[in-house]
């Protein structure tokens, strides 16, 4: 009997022990898996980091180019901008140039007043061919060219700075003409006779 005893007390300890051992390697197996994940979790971690990295990358060069793009666009509008009032100034400047020639040519003709500052006139002098109902053709000795020229009442007709009359100039007369054109018409506000010739009486 106390055999059996003894018989039956070591197959327990012996179970405790395979039972003791087997959760040991439970145990072990589970720390293992546990490991196992956690470096593949680091791992997936570094691969989603890393796919992070490169569209952030990717992401700040599309940007920068996009911005580069950007600032060239702004900067080719601002370029032809300042080429465009670079034109307009030098628009403004011939014109300005031009209109104080003619004011200038007015001047010395004599001309002044409100019609001489508001339009450019233009100026001849030249050999008068004929003149007749308000009209004389003068050759201009520039360019031997005949101008028809046109007289109203606003017309002034001088010899050393005396008034005439156009019926007193003569065919032949050397004059100077300032004129503005009205339409086709180019009508006198000047004329001065530089060498008359008087008509006989």
């Amino acid at each position: 009997m106390r055999k059996l005893m003894m018989a039956v007390t070591a197959v327990a300890g012996m179970s405790l022990v395979v039972t003791g051992c087997s959760k040991r390697d439970n145990v072990e197996s589970q720390r293992q898996d546990v490991a196992e994940a956690q470096v593949e979790a680091q791992q997936k971690t570094a691969e989603v980091r890393q796919d992070a990295r490169e569209d952030i990358a990717r992401t700040q060069i599309e940007a920068q180019e996009d911005i580069a793009g950007t600032q060239r666009e702004a900067a080719e509008e601002v370029a032809s901008a300042q080429q465009d009032v670079q034109d307009e100034r030098q628009d403004l400047a011939e014109a300005e140039a031009d209109r104080r020639t003619d004011l200038n040519g007015d001047m010395a003709l004599g001309g002044s007043g409100a019609a001489g500052a508001t339009a450019a006139a233009s100026s001849v002098s030249g050999r008068v061919l004929s003149t007749g109902n308000d009209e004389l053709t003068v050759v201009d000795t520039s360019n031997n060219k005949q101008l028809e020229l046109k007289t109203n009442d606003q017309t002034r007709i001088l010899h050393n700075n005396q008034p005439l009359k156009l019926d007193d100039i003569e065919e032949g007369a050397q004059v100077r003409a300032s004129y503005v054109r009205d339409g086709e018409d180019m009508v006198v506000r000047e004329l001065t006779v530089t060498q008359p010739v008087l008509k006989k009486k």
